[in-house]
């Protein structure tokens, strides 16, 4: 009789492991909003693989290795019907209901977090070793910013050389690149306009430019700062060096080169008196758009 015990004990433990296997999946956070209280979300995941079901706990974990635990409350189809389940490659708009207020901190809850069923041990050192390796291929701008790394990828559309200017914008020849910082929650944006560039290497000065940059380094609104000038009246030395020029064809071409120098910060009241400090600014082939006749926004 005690071995039938422990024979039916050791069945029903494989059974449930194999149970608990085959519920198993992947996926990614898509755009998570805010419900009506700070750990109600509702939005999109991405099902890399297996199947998500209605009242299933999910671990959700920042690049940082922090760990978010929700339970899947409701799900709903693309007819707007609630479903019970959803698999890789099917969509359904998902409510989640978190254990703790997952909107604080710099690693809060936001798109391309890998979720796991809850209790899943997931490998957090491989986490943040993949996320930084994905960070430095997007970056095609390196510099040190007051004596600290800033990381930056071109935006979209935020390469382009209008060669007879933008009507009733900029009537004149510029190039003007946009970075946006890879490293989250830094939202800050480096936009750079040349004016009357030369498509071949050529060293410009604060006269040729105007410089922005703007955002916040913790991703909060009320946080934003703002530095840069207006062209024709910088009062700080900044450089670009466009060092490579490549024509790829007649609406496109390849740059790179370095950034280096000071930006003051802009205030509406009150004196400012911080100052950005770039040094060792390298981008590298950065796609540019060319338009060869003036560009209407029309």
């Amino acid at each position: 009789m005690k071995k039938l015990f422990l024979l039916l004990t050791l069945f029903f433990c494989i059974f449930k492991t194999e149970k608990t296997f085959t519920q198993t999946f992947t996926a990614k956070t898509g755009d998570l909003y805010l419900g009506d209280n700070d750990t109600d979300f509702s939005g999109s995941l991405d099902i890399l693989s297996g199947v998500i079901k209605k009242n299933d706990k999910v671990d959700i974990y920042a690049e940082t290795g922090r760990k978010f635990t929700a339970t899947i409350t409701k799900m709903t189809g693309d007819d707007r019907k609630e479903i019970t389940q959803c698999k890789a490659g099917q969509y359904a708009y998902f409510d989640l209901k978190f254990t703790s207020n997952p909107s604080t901190g710099k690693d809060y809850l936001r798109k391309g977090y890998k979720v796991f069923p809850a209790g899943f041990q997931a490998n957090t050192s491989a986490i943040k070793a993949e996320t930084e390796a994905t960070l430095a291929k997007s970056a095609n701008l390196k510099v040190t910013l007051d004596g600290k790394s800033f990381r930056g990828t071109v935006t979209y559309k935020g390469a382009s050389f209008w060669k007879k200017g933008v009507k009733n914008v900029i009537e004149k020849p510029y190039l003007q690149i946009q970075f946006r910082s890879v490293d989250s929650p830094d939202d800050r944006t480096l936009t750079i306009q040349i004016f009357n560039p030369k498509e071949v290497p050529t060293k410009y000065g604060a006269s040729d430019l105007e410089v922005n940059f703007s955002g916040a380094t913790d991703g909060v609104k009320e946080h934003t700062t703002l530095f840069g000038f207006v062209n024709g009246k910088a009062d700080t030395p900044f450089t670009v060096e466009v060092s490579k020029w490549q024509k790829v064809s007649n609406t496109k071409a390849i740059i790179s080169g370095k950034i280096y120098g000071d930006l003051k910060e802009i205030k509406i009241l009150g004196k400012a008196k911080a100052i950005n400090k770039f040094e060792n600014g390298v981008f590298e082939n950065v796609e540019v758009e060319v338009f060869n006749e003036l560009y209407d926004l029309k």
